[in-house]
């Protein structure tokens, strides 16, 4: 089994020494893999440990969770939506890291400013601000290698808000965020107030696993603050996802549940049509189709990388795929 490691990394003004020559030794240790002077492990061995990442950026602070291959030829960030953690995606980090899946990939779930393992926010964040802490720890954990060091394809993929988070990266970013799938996004503006969302929410839930259900559950009673929650709402409806996708240069896949009422079909093609290099893609389940559909997303995430495709047993049968 792979060793546990955990690394603690701020590159602040207040940064130590120690967390210098750590952050240091973890570039050597990966620039030395990428050039080929140690063997990366296999996805399954790779899998079976986790890394820890903290990512300061002034007053903020997000932990990334870091597992798969040492010399990724692919990066997979994970974005979560409002009140979750990067524990929703636990379905897809393990189909991104099986034997097959992807070459030699790295999955990196994060757990934003206030939510999951990160440290309570001191203040109210926006979606800008989230976008450019992601995009910050792709620069600092992700591209910050040695110029003969040969870059890895990096694809963002965010659910419900964190759709709108990979969004705002890509635009306001996009060396750092160059390709993106939205599962799910919010806030559909055909429904954009808190009402209507709370309806569509209860809707959703009734036919979710139960799996996603227990995961929100401990997320959003014991590891996220009701007040932190509710400004994160507002800022969530506040934003126009329309709009910044038009923004985006890179490629784009919006992904929706066959059966989500809160992501409909109408607003997800819609945002895939907006985006200039957009595309859309339907995959079984709900809301939470990283539950019900994980080859669906890892699919998704070939398709935004410009990743050859899988075997066609990786893909969902019998719904739509790749539609414009």
């Amino acid at each position: 089994m792979a060793r546990r490691r955990q690394l603690t990394t701020r590159s602040t003004s207040s940064a130590t020494a120690g967390d210098d020559t750590q952050h240091v030794t973890e570039r050597v240790r990966f620039a030395r893999a990428r050039s080929g002077a140690s063997s990366a492990p296999s996805a399954s061995a790779a899998s079976a440990g986790t890394a820890e990442v903290r990512c300061a950026v002034g007053d903020l602070t997000a932990v990334v969770h870091v597992s798969g291959a040492d010399a990724p030829d692919v990066v997979v960030v994970l974005v979560h939506g409002v009140g979750s953690s990067a524990r929703a995606f636990d379905p897809v980090r393990r189909a991104l890291l099986r034997p097959g899946a992807l070459s030699r990939a790295a999955v990196q779930a994060i757990d934003l400013p206030g939510f999951g393992a990160a440290p309570r926010a001191p203040r109210d964040v926006s979606i800008e601000e989230h976008a450019a802490v992601v995009a910050e720890h792709v620069r600092r954990h992700v591209l910050d290698l040695p110029d003969s060091a040969p870059r890895p394809v990096v694809v963002l993929v965010g659910h419900s808000m964190g759709a709108q988070v990979v969004a705002q990266a890509m635009a306001d970013h996009p060396r750092e965020a160059p390709a993106g799938v939205l599962v799910g996004p919010t806030a559909d503006r055909h429904a954009r107030s808190a009402p209507r969302q709370a309806l569509r929410l209860a809707r959703d839930a009734v036919g979710e696993r139960p799996r996603a259900l227990a995961t929100l559950a401990v997320d959003y009673v014991l590891r996220c603050s009701l007040p932190h929650y509710a400004r994160q709402v507002r800022h969530m409806l506040a934003h126009r996802l329309e709009d910044v996708v038009r923004r985006v240069p890179g490629r784009l896949v919006v992904v929706r549940g066959a059966h989500d009422p809160i992501a409909p079909r109408l607003w997800c093609r819609e945002l895939a049509l907006a985006a200039p290099r957009g595309m859309f893609r339907e995959v079984r389940g709900r809301h939470h189709a990283m539950d019900a559909d994980p080859e669906g997303i890892v699919a998704a995430v070939r398709d935004a990388g410009g990743l050859p495709r899988g075997l066609p047993r990786d893909l969902p049968q019998g719904l739509p795929r790749g539609l414009p």
